[in-house]
């Protein structure tokens, strides 16, 4: 019996451990495979490109040097590279309740400006194990010709 109890601690030791190293993603990879740092005028930069362990927080810098105003919000999403595809990691809506700023809208950029933000990965209750990322920026004109525009920084966790 003892060696049982033993047993059973390590199991959901080792379970608890492999839970907190495992990502959801969405089946497909993501349909937006190639995506650069700068996209009509939009530029997006991180204050960090290696981690070491999951970060609990990744600072980004997104700067408008175009002609036209942007709308911008606090929402990031988040890709890891499977076999050089990326796909999209999924994680709880209770992140949209809890905080009601992670949209894609509310403030304005305006032409030459830029923004830091801070994007918290510990928020969103993942822990992201060791392998290539990409954080995804999308913004929308302002102008009379409504259009999105996205684009992703990548960085690496050790």
């Amino acid at each position: 019996m003892k060696h049982f109890l033993s047993m059973l601690i390590i199991l959901l030791t080792l379970t608890a451990c492999a839970s907190n190293n495992t990502i959801s993603t969405l089946q497909d990879p993501s349909p937006d495979q190639f995506m650069s740092v700068t996209e009509n005028g939009i530029a997006l930069s991180l204050g960090q490109t290696i981690f070491h362990g999951s970060p609990s927080v990744i600072a980004t810098t997104v700067k408008n040097n175009s002609d036209v105003d942007y709308n911008i919000g606090d929402f990031y999403h988040l890709e890891i590279k499977k076999d050089n595809l990326w796909y999209i990691i999924t994680y709880s809506d209770k992140i949209f309740y809890e905080n009601q700023r992670f949209k894609d809208f509310g403030q304005t950029l305006f032409s030459g400006d830029e923004i830091q933000q801070v994007f918290s990965v510990e928020q969103l209750d993942i822990l992201l194990p060791p392998g290539e990322y990409r954080l995804v920026k999308s913004l929308s004109s302002q102008d009379e010709h409504y259009y999105e525009v996205m684009v992703a920084a990548e960085f690496i966790v050790e």
